[in-house]
């Protein structure tokens, strides 16, 4: 018997429609929008913190890349103020060198002229000191009296070279002006003569630095001392012997010396 109701529940089991699954009902309105806004608040902060990291290490880079620039900038102007500042010092080092060299050659040459001056001046004192013993062994005359110190005359092919110290005793303040002549005396043609001889016109150049002669005179213009000197001319055939200068004030002898020549070669 129960074997039949089962076979008649299982029958009727199969005649009747079968249910649809359930389908799960959507949760109401107000619930639904709530949770998509908090999903959505909870990506969008993930969203804002990467864009924020992104944007802070752009802008990071960005400022690297214009400091380097600026670096670089820096750099080449700093490099081309090294590079002017060691040309600077290369030229200041080159004038440095030139003004010490020129500075040697004028060290150089002042010495030079302090060891001639010291010569000249050793040399004065000493012609002082000779002229001051000179002036013992030949006392001069009388005040205002004109000496020939020193005549010194030699022959030169055609020509006469005189040198001739003259000093004043006693100066009075004013200057002796006078005239030297020189009177020769030799042989001319086998006859013994006496004459006046002339001076040789030469460049100045070429005259002594002391010379005081005139070619129309020889004249004189001193206090103390005077040193000349210069070239007599001979006439053609004229042998001088002997060679006699007067110191003339006007037409006054104040003083005369001979000088005896060598005989030609």
């Amino acid at each position: 018997m129960k074997k039949n109701m089962k076979k008649k529940a299982s029958a009727i089991g199969q005649a009747m429609p079968k249910k649809a699954p359930a389908v799960p009902e959507p949760p109401p309105e107000g619930i639904a929008g709530k949770s998509d806004n908090a999903w959505a608040r909870w990506l969008v902060l993930p969203v804002l913190l990467l864009g924020m990291l992104l944007g802070g290490v752009g802008a990071s880079f960005w400022f690297k890349d214009q400091a380097n620039q600026q670096d670089q900038v820096v750099r080449k102007e700093l490099e081309t103020m090294l590079s002017q500042s060691r040309a600077g010092l290369a030229q200041a080092n080159a004038q440095l060198d030139a003004l010490q060299g020129q500075l040697m050659v004028e060290e150089s040459t002042r010495k030079g002229l302090e060891a001639s001056l010291q010569a000249a001046q050793a040399e004065l004192g000493s012609a002082r000191d000779r002229l001051a013993f000179y002036n013992q062994l030949l006392p001069p005359g009388p005040e205002g009296a004109i000496s020939i110190r020193a005549l010194d005359i030699e022959r030169q092919g055609s020509i006469l070279q005189y040198k001739v110290l003259l000093m004043r005793n006693g100066a009075d303040g004013k200057p002796f002006k006078g005239l030297m002549q020189f009177v020769a005396k030799g042989s001319l043609q086998g006859k013994t003569v006496k004459m006046d001889l002339a001076a040789v016109k030469v460049p100045v150049a070429s005259a002594d630095a002391g010379s005081q002669a005139e070619a129309n005179g020889f004249e004189l213009s001193f206090d103390q001392f005077q040193r000349s000197g210069g070239f007599l001319s001979l006439p053609e055939g004229f042998t001088p012997q002997t060679v006699t200068l007067n110191v003339l004030e006007g037409a006054t002898v104040r003083v005369s010396r001979t000088v005896n020549l060598p005989a030609a070669d």
